[in-house]
């Protein structure tokens, strides 16, 4: 805290004050980072020139970097275990809001596709985000627990893992050249 103070250039007490512990400056850390990384996402506009799973890779991708320009995998590891071991503290509804807000972000950005299921019926946006950012999750949970894993072959799990999920869930065409929903 002390360090934190000098750097700002302020008093240790007046840290305190203003974020009364530590998770208190980890809460503002998360929130004002995944916020601004949200605003200045380079992954919001929807593309039809590649295929669907290189889009997918494309969104968690730059979630995941986003994610690491924020803090270090040490940090997101002990903000993993914090909200874990304590899920009914602030910072644990908290680190709840910034995934939720990370799902609110992925749901807005498939809803913008014609996500034509296999069995040719249209999916829910909301649930195709759900799946795959809990697979997300799962995997940037082990990128953050190697210290040696490198962002690229964090990249690569997602892949081994979206395209076989996409295979069974998408119609072949779809997944191919994805087309944008209707204009609302």
């Amino acid at each position: 805290m002390a360090e934190i103070a000098e750097a700002a250039g302020v008093s240790t007490p007046t840290v305190f004050n203003y974020f009364g512990n530590k998770d208190g400056i980890l809460i503002a850390l998360i929130t004002e980072g995944t916020r601004k990384a949200r605003d200045n996402s380079k992954v919001l506009r929807p593309r039809t020139d590649v295929d669907f799973v290189s889009t997918l890779l494309a969104i968690f991708i730059d979630i995941s970097v986003e994610t690491m320009a924020i803090a270090s995998k040490r940090i997101w590891r002990y903000a993993h275990a914090a909200s874990t071991r304590h899920p009914t503290t602030e910072f644990a509804q908290t680190f709840q809001e910034v995934d939720n807000a990370l799902l609110d972000l992925t749901t807005g950005i498939l809803s913008q596709y014609s996500l034509r299921l296999h069995d040719g019926t249209q999916g829910e946006a909301r649930h195709i985000a759900h799946l795959f950012f809990d697979v997300w999750l799962n995997t940037f949970q082990d990128f953050i627990r190697s210290p040696d894993m490198t962002i690229e072959t964090h990249g690569e799990q997602l892949r081994d893992r979206f395209a076989p999920l996409c295979r069974m869930i998408f119609a072949p065409d779809f997944l191919a050249a994805p087309t944008l929903a209707p204009a609302r």
